[in-house]
Formats: C-alpha cells, structure tokens, sequence
C-alpha cells in the first residue's frame, strides 16, 4: 500500500478508537444515570408512601417551599420521561460503539496486511481470539439480563400504577406510553445486538 494512504489509514485508526473511548465513558456514566432513576422507581415500588413523603420533603427543602411542592403523579411522570430518555440514549450509544468496532474491524483488515497481518489486531482477531468467560459474561450481563430486569421493573412499575388509579387521566395515560417505548427500546436493542448481520 501507498505509504501515504498507509499513513492516512494509520491515523484515522487512531481517531476512530479515540472515538470509541469517549463513547464509553459516555455510555458508563448513562448506565449509572440509569440505575438511579431505576433505584428511585424500585423504592417507588417498595413504599409508594414512604418514597412519596421522602419526594415531598427534599423538593419541599431543595426549592425551600413553605407548601407540600408539585403533585406527586407529576413527579412520577417526570422520572418515567427520565428514564426512557436515559434508556434510549444508553442504547443508542451501545449500539453505536459497536457499529465503531465494526469499521475498526474493517480498517484493521486493510491496515495488517502491510505489516504481515501482525500488526493493527488489537480490536479485531485479537481481541476476538480466546475471549475470556468472565468477559462473557458481563456480554451475557449488558445484553441480556439488564434489559430483562429493566423491563421487569417497568412492568411492575406500570402495573401498579394502573392499579392505583381512580381511572384513566391523562398522566397515567403518558406514563403507559413511556413504559411501553421502554419496553419496545429494549426489545429492538436485544434484537440489534444479537442478530446483526
């Protein structure tokens, strides 16, 4: 190969992984985002009346209101948008990455040939070449058993507030529509991770 090309080819490698890098700080720190907001709706779920007074009083101590601050359903509809905003994001940033690893795959095919095939394998054949269990599983973790339990929590979730409503309004009806496209979320991003072609 040219050795200009060579050098051009070299130096993209090296900013698509740079890339890479800074999507996964990314996507840690929105797994971590999502995980609070996932805590929060569990003690939601735990004690509904407990979760609501403790709401109640740090907005009522943060804002320094005099009165009780908004209705508590609003605050619930809220963490609902922040969740399936945290989740989306999360997704679409997983997703990215490994569409990332793909391109490095593919330039790592044109780079190694020049140096013997030895060269320019970190992301690709030997990255892939005896993976570790333990990396597996933490596969087998982020990609199937996270999306499980956050679908089985938002079902929960879901389900109880449809229990606890006096009847259909308009909040509950928003909260529906966000557990729904948090479960659909999740779905395609399963779907997208182990079928791709």
């Amino acid at each position: 190969m040219d050795e200009h090309k060579l050098s051009l080819l070299h130096d993209h490698y090296k900013e698509t992984f740079t890339h890479i890098q800074d999507y996964l700080k990314l996507r840690d720190r929105l797994f971590a985002y999502v995980l609070l907001v996932v805590t929060l709706m569990l003690f939601q779920i735990y004690s509904p009346s407990g979760s609501e007074r403790a709401i109640s009083e740090l907005l009522t101590k943060k804002l320094e209101l005099t009165t009780p601050p908004i209705d508590i359903s609003f605050l619930a509809s809220i963490i609902w948008f922040a969740l399936l905003s945290l989740v989306v994001r999360y997704y679409q940033t997983v997703v990215h990455i490994e569409r990332q690893y793909d391109y490095i795959h593919k330039l790592e095919d044109q780079i190694s040939p020049d140096y013997d095939s030895k060269a320019f394998t970190r992301e690709g054949k030997s990255y892939l070449k005896a993976y570790p269990l333990i990396s597996l599983w933490v596969w087998f973790l982020y990609t199937i058993i996270f999306p499980g339990l956050l679908s089985v929590v938002v079902a929960i979730k879901i389900i109880g507030e449809i229990r606890q409503a006096e009847g259909v309004n308009v909040l509950l009806s928003v909260n529906v529509i966000i557990a729904l496209a948090i479960f659909l979320s999740s779905l395609f991003y399963v779907l997208l991770i182990h079928f791709k072609k």
